[in-house]
């Protein structure tokens, strides 16, 4: 099985890959300038030796820790043998370490330096062991033993401390996956919580807009459907009805001018569900346009409209009125068509026994019906899809709407004038 990378991991390694490496860089630079240091002290105390004594050819000065001599050959066997070529310049440490490591001390050391004493050359060397050591000074632990120790105290504390600084900062990480994994339509009307970092909350609220522009995108097809599968009823009955119709007349031999009208009722409600589908796209959308304006006879709409929807009274004793004019106005079609359609059809659904009346003149349309047992009439404008799907177009055009409560019906009226 693949792994798959972990930022986690991969910052934890690259900074304790970064931590481990600046303690031991900077061990080893302990080391270094602790040497150097020791060598500098060294050399100080030599060329000070060097200048008190008085020495000549063949008589050396020797003391405990060092020899001074004016020529080579009177220094000691021991320092001509391990410093095997003579100094050839001045002030400058020569040296021979023998034995010793990081955790255990040299067991002798070879010194010797070349000095001037106002015309006369000096040599000055000094010969160090395990046994003198110990002597000179009191016992402590291993100089590169302690610097390992820090180096590796240092590290254990550095790993602890960026583990303890990880999960500090790993928490709301944790938290907003959480939290951005567990989002619903519900939890996405409520603000984003605090992680804590101003980048992770701002991360959240990025992760919160682009669910909620989805969730935008998923409720408008939603309601698109809804909507829909509600407007699109009417012509599909009138094109099974029709279908139906049709089929008899075929079958009996029916005239061709009938079957003419049949099939025009049919196309007719074909062109309606393509409008229809069009109209609730451009609402569900809202793109802020407005759709085009046509010449449309609010009368003979009316008249289709009612046409269409006497499958709705089969079984009723319903009376039905209508009074209109031909008057042709500047107005979107598809919108006035659903309006109306909606507004009949509630008349009609919620009409067992009684009486509908439809009036219009120039831009004004009335609907009323009358009950002789009240039910609610146009209180849910048809299953309440109706009524959100009316109220939307009429707000979105501004348009004047009444609804009025009377003796056992209601009264609704809209007049499309802008």
């Amino acid at each position: 099985m693949k792994l798959r990378p972990s930022l986690r991991i991969f910052v934890l390694l690259v900074m304790l890959f970064t931590g481990i490496s600046t303690i031991l860089i900077l061990s080893a630079l302990s080391v270094h300038y602790y040497i150097s240091g020791m060598d500098k002290v060294m050399l100080a105390t030599m060329y000070a030796h060097g200048q008190e004594q008085v020495v000549t050819d063949g008589h050396p000065s020797k003391s405990q820790l060092f020899t001074v001599a004016s020529r080579w050959q009177d220094l000691p066997k021991d320092i001509q043998l391990h410093i095997k070529q003579e100094p050839s310049e001045f002030n400058v440490l020569h040296k021979s370490i023998i034995g010793g490591s990081p955790l255990k001390p040299p067991e002798k050391g070879f010194f010797v330096i070349k000095v001037l004493k106002g015309d006369q050359i000096r040599y000055v060397s000094s010969i160090l062991d395990k046994k003198m050591s110990n002597i000179s000074t009191p016992k402590n632990k291993p100089f590169f033993l302690v610097i390992l120790a820090t180096a590796i105290f240092s590290i254990v504390m550095f790993t602890l401390i960026l583990l303890l600084m990880m999960r500090k900062v790993t928490l709301p990480i944790e938290r907003l996956k959480n939290w951005a994994k567990g989002l619903d339509s519900k939890q996405l009307a409520d603000p984003a919580p605090d992680f804590h970092y101003s980048e992770l909350n701002i991360l959240a609220n990025i992760v919160k807009t682009s669910l909620g522009t989805v969730q935008q995108s998923l409720d408008r097809e939603q309601q698109f459907l809804g909507y829909a599968s509600h407007e699109l009823r009417t012509p599909i009955a009138v094109i099974r009805t029709n279908t139906e119709l049709l089929q008899k007349l075929i079958s009996k031999g029916g005239s061709a001018e009938k079957q003419a009208q049949v099939v025009n009722r049919i196309e007719r409600a074909g062109l309606t569900m393509t409008d229809l589908t069009e109209t609730l796209l451009w609402l569900t959308r809202r793109e802020g346009k407005s759709l085009p304006l046509s010449e449309v006879n609010l009368g003979q709409l009316i008249r289709q409209l009612v046409q269409d929807l006497r499958y709705l009274i089969h079984g009723k004793n319903i009376e039905i009125s209508i009074e209109t004019d031909d008057s042709v106005h500047q107005l979107p079609d598809t919108l006035c068509r659903i309006i109306i359609n909606n507004l009949i059809r509630n008349a009609l659904q919620h009409t067992v026994e009684g009486s509908v009346t439809i009036r219009q003149s120039a831009t004004s349309v009335s609907i009323a019906n009358q009950c002789k047992s009240y039910a609610n009439s146009f209180e849910e404008l048809g299953f309440g899809l109706g009524l959100e799907l009316t109220t939307r177009l009429i707000s979105q055009y501004d348009w004047d709407y009444q609804n009025i409560d009377t003796n056992r019906g209601r009264k609704v009226s809209i007049d499309f004038s802008r």
